[in-house]
């Protein structure tokens, strides 16, 4: 009466489909390509990241709205810091004096 079952994905279909939508065709272009191709595609994916970094890094904009959301996190992340260390601390005691 259900929907049938779909196929688990392999590992290599798992990590594909972070790829995006395309993540089949792009997976199946991948895996025809000889040695020499797949490091020159991993070349070109590394050129396109440090690309588009660059070009975040010389926009005004983000970088600022890059500043602002430390900025405003940072308390943010040293209560946590903290209050988890508080945590740790509290249950290791508890189990030292055989809380379970």
């Amino acid at each position: 009466m259900g929907r049938p079952r779909k196929e688990p994905l392999t590992e290599l279909e798992k990590l594909a489909k972070k790829i995006g939508t395309d993540f089949k065709e792009v997976l199946a272009d991948l895996e025809a390509m000889e040695v020499t191709d797949l490091n020159k595609r991993i070349a070109q994916a590394n050129q396109a990241i440090s690309e588009t970094k660059s070009e975040l890094d010389q926009n005004e904009g983000h970088t600022k709205a890059k500043n602002d959301v430390k900025l405003l996190s940072s308390s943010f992340r040293e209560v946590k810091a903290r209050q988890g260390a508080i945590i740790s601390v509290a249950i290791k005691l508890r189990q030292d004096k055989g809380a379970v």
